[in-house]
């Protein structure tokens, strides 16, 4: 096994959990209805442990994806860090969400937009350092800019528990298809 591997899988990692935790939550609060409560009704909930646990996780995997599995990739121009970097706070931001809980009032609030709005961002330009780079020939630029259409697409339709439980599963989609296309297709 490649010692490159487990970092280029990191994305799945971080997913997984996620999801697995996530599961764990929703199944420990019989008031959650998917799709009709904001998925961080589950960190301030009975399973507030599961969920909040699973956030952190997903938001220490993205920082870890960011500089040992996509980074690389990208390259050392100014896009490429710019990319890393700003996948390495989305980890951050991704990581607070579950720290400051949405009884922390506002600034739950800001980290939480904060997230969504900057990893839209994230998707964008690491889109265009994979597009330079062709490191991943057009399956990595295909998939991010698929997910980043989505992304877009959701905007107009605000902040409802739907439409981020979609926001999520979108970005959750995207650190999994990329991940496995650089470990599978990646130099």
């Amino acid at each position: 096994m490649s010692r490159k591997l487990p970092w280029r899988l990191s994305g799945v990692f971080g997913a997984l959990a996620f999801l697995v935790l996530y599961l764990i939550a929703m199944s420990l609060d019989s008031g959650y209805v998917f799709g009709k409560n904001y998925l961080s009704d589950l960190g301030v909930s009975q399973g507030a442990w599961a969920f909040n646990s699973g956030v952190v996780t997903a938001g220490l995997m993205m920082m870890v994806f960011s500089w040992r599995g996509i980074g690389p990739v990208l390259g050392r121009a100014l896009l490429a860090r710019l990319g890393a970097a700003l996948l390495a706070l989305s980890g951050l931001l991704l990581v607070s969400i579950g720290i400051f809980t949405e009884n922390s009032g506002e600034v739950h609030t800001v980290v939480s937009y904060a997230f969504f709005l900057e990893t839209l961002v994230t998707v964008a330009v690491i889109d265009l350092g994979l597009y330079a780079s062709r490191a991943l020939g057009m399956l990595g630029p295909t998939v991010s800019t698929a997910a980043l259409a989505f992304g877009i697409g959701l905007l107009p339709f605000g902040g409802t528990p739907l439409v981020e439980t979609l926001a999520v599963l979108d970005i959750i989609a995207w650190g999994v298809l990329l991940s496995l296309v650089l470990t599978f297709k990646g130099p």
